[in-house]
């Protein structure tokens, strides 16, 4: 639980830099391949982060139920 939040980070701060090299216009007709690796590590950085959120919610949850 206590990497979690560190992971997460890491993961939105990788989302924000793939974005934004996506974000140019001009990155496919310089380098389709170097694109396209972009896009696909972005969806996977996405389901990435997803993932290591519910694990965050449930950890979370678990927690306030001991808690109690």
């Amino acid at each position: 639980m206590e990497q979690l939040p560190g992971e997460m980070e890491k993961l939105r701060v990788e989302l924000t830099a793939l974005e934004k090299a996506l974000a140019d216009p001009a990155l496919y007709a310089r380098d389709p391949k170097g694109h396209q690796t972009k896009a696909d590590r972005h969806v996977a950085a996405q389901a990435e982060l997803a993932a290591a959120e519910d694990a965050w919610l449930e950890l979370e949850l678990l927690r306030e139920e001991l808690g109690r």
